[in-house]
């Protein structure tokens, strides 16, 4: 398995509110995206194409 690479652009609003949730639980943002964030939307859409 490769490993794959994207980027995401947010709205200043999106990328505020992600980066106080990240602060609150003591972690970085990118830490947040890669450990909550993207698995919880990747089990959403999995459910979704069902």
């Amino acid at each position: 398995m490769k490993n794959r690479k994207f980027m995401q652009t947010l709205s200043p609003e999106t990328f505020a509110a992600l980066e106080a949730i990240s602060r609150s639980r003591g972690v970085s943002l990118q830490e947040l995206l890669r450990a909550q964030v993207i698995p919880d939307w990747l089990r959403s859409y999995r459910n979704e194409k069902r």
